[in-house]
């Protein structure tokens, strides 16, 4: 008597078909924040990173023939700054597909199901990504202060104040403004550590004013030709959807971020069978995933909590 086509190995013909539109489907969903993020895979259950303060100027070397003091190289030491543990977490969640979709080749189905698993997916990753924005006047940072205050210590024995919080609604004066204090912002000894702020970074609701006081050729607001400082600034903007204040925006230094806005993947996201299923009527598919993310400094990130 031939073989039916629908055997106890009906879960793993569908399988390929679960991972294949529960990948595409998880794929499609990016948080704009993805882009600033530095850090990597992880091997080990935490990561940790230590601040590592500056080493100011280099002084003039005295040769042994010149006046003053004797030949000498000045060895300097590094103030002590925050370490920050960046702790795994694990989450996961799965689908039970009935015997009888797959048996009358309901393949649509199966695959909807699984592209709504990968959305999840994707959508918890991107909303973790830019909960960083989301949570910058609240979540707290290696220093005890959230990402964006304007009561940072310099170091862990200074704790000459260092700002990098506004409170002013998005326009012209606001973003030049932002731009200024970023270019006068100090390191962990006081010297010069000018932060190039790059992007501007809003929720959906102040895309058209980012644009408008941004992009022209004048001065928005003015009816004298007043040419626009801001046209040949070269600053990005990005939306981000995922943003739950219509009226809070960021300027970030791009590149600076990379260095301090990390995410580590512990285990990449994927799907797999579930060995306990009973394969007589259901089967489970179930998708994993571990990482931990965070800052561990805060000059990348100016923020006004509007």
């Amino acid at each position: 008597m031939p073989t039916p086509m629908i055997s106890e190995q009906w879960p793993r013909f569908v399988l390929p078909i679960v991972r294949r539109a529960w990948q595409l489907r998880k794929d499609s969903v990016v948080s704009p924040a993805a882009q600033f993020y530095g850090g990597g895979n992880s091997n080990s259950a935490a990561e940790y990173s230590q601040g590592i303060g500056e080493l100011g100027t280099v002084p003039e070397y005295n040769s042994s023939s010149a006046e003053g003091a004797a030949a000498s190289i000045q060895y300097d030491s590094f103030n002590p700054l925050y370490e920050k543990t960046f702790t795994h977490k694990r989450y996961a969640k799965g689908i039970a597909i009935d015997k009888d979709l797959y048996a009358d080749a309901r393949i649509g189905t199966i695959q909807g199901m699984a592209s709504k698993l990968g959305y999840a997916f994707g959508k918890t990753i991107a909303m973790h990504q830019s909960s960083v924005f989301v949570n910058a006047f609240t979540t707290l940072g290696a220093d005890g202060k959230a990402l964006c205050a304007n009561d940072h210590p310099r170091n862990t024995a200074d704790a000459t104040a260092i700002d990098n919080l506004g409170s002013t609604a998005l326009s012209y004066a606001a973003i030049v403004a932002t731009m200024q204090a970023g270019k006068k912002m100090t390191d962990d000894r006081g010297d010069p550590m000018p932060v190039m702020y790059d992007t501007i970074y809003v929720p959906t609701e102040l895309e058209a004013t980012a644009i408008e006081e941004t992009k022209g050729l004048l001065k928005p607001g003015t009816a004298d030709n007043t040419a626009s400082a801001l046209q040949t600034a070269g600053l990005r903007i990005v939306v981000d959807p995922y943003l739950t204040s219509a009226t809070n925006w960021f300027m970030v230094d791009s590149q600076l971020a990379k260095d301090h806005l990390l995410w580590f993947w512990r285990e990449q996201a994927n799907i797999i069978m579930d060995p306990a299923s009973d394969f007589n009527l259901v089967a489970r598919y179930n998708g994993t995933m571990r990482y931990s993310f965070g800052f561990d400094d805060f000059r990348w990130i100016y923020g006004h909590n509007a």
